[in-house]
């Protein structure tokens, strides 16, 4: 007797599928736009694109001057430089990775890994092919070795910040992932502002730092969420990303 196939749940499949194609097409349109907004920051600067440019120049302006009158919000930049320097995010997200890998989800760390310190080299590479030089101020209150484009700072706040919102998005009620998400554009935001008060970065350093982060997180989380959805284990949304992965049936 001929056995008849098992029909599977097409219609709820479909959904499910339907569903993912919106996300990971918001996801990749998304990052497109990031992207192309890295991409025309850069070739406008180059292009020496006047509005582009007294932005810059009158913000540096502007924080010449705050750093004579306010010392305090001097400090404060300071601070929020030194609390959430790349290197900070670097350590925590080491350290989760080093969790992870103790826990036996090599891929799960290899994703961290990758897109950490993945993004600090990338942000190097460009800083030395873009070869921007920092603001220069008659009495910088701040100074900061290396190229100014894009910033690193608000490059590495913005991968962590991500990143780290990623995995604890999970944990969290509705209401406290608005609240996250919140404060993750507060610090980044916060330190975007800090680099420009200081005096170690224009503007458009920072803006292209952000826009930066959010496409490189995109790409490699598009590239994991791929593999969990190959291997069985789909992410439908967001606060997936970071739930336990299955051993592999050999």
């Amino acid at each position: 007797m001929q056995r008849r196939p098992h029909k599977p749940l097409h219609h709820h499949l479909s959904a499910a599928d339907e569903r993912f194609g919106l996300r990971l097409g918001a996801g990749i349109g998304g990052t497109f736009i990031a992207a192309a907004l890295f991409v025309l920051l850069l070739l406008l600067i180059r292009a020496g694109w006047a509005p582009l440019h007294d932005l810059d120049t009158n913000a540096a302006e502007a924080s010449r001057r705050i750093d004579g009158s306010h010392p305090g919000l001097v400090r404060t930049a300071e601070t929020v430089s030194n609390v959430f320097d790349p290197n900070v995010f670097r350590i925590v997200l080491g350290l989760l990775a080093l969790m992870y890998l103790l826990r036996g989800e090599r891929r799960h760390a290899v994703w961290l890994l990758v897109t950490v310190f993945g993004g600090a080299a990338l942000g190097l590479v460009l800083k030395t092919l873009v070869g921007r030089a920092r603001p220069v101020l008659p009495d910088p209150v701040s100074t900061a070795p290396g190229m100014s484009f894009p910033s690193g700072h608000a490059l590495g706040a913005t991968i962590g910040c991500c990143l780290l919102l990623l995995l604890t998005l999970r944990f969290l009620p509705r209401r406290g992932r608005i609240a996250a998400v919140l404060a993750a554009v507060l610090v980044v935001g916060a330190v975007a502002l800090a680099r420009v008060v200081l005096g170690v970065h224009f503007v458009t350093d920072v803006l292209a730092g952000i826009t930066l982060g959010i496409s490189w997180v995109a790409v490699t989380t598009w590239a994991y969420v791929a593999w969990r959805r190959e291997t069985g284990q789909p992410v439908a949304r967001a606060a997936d990303i970071g739930s336990a992965e299955q051993p592999l049936s050999r």
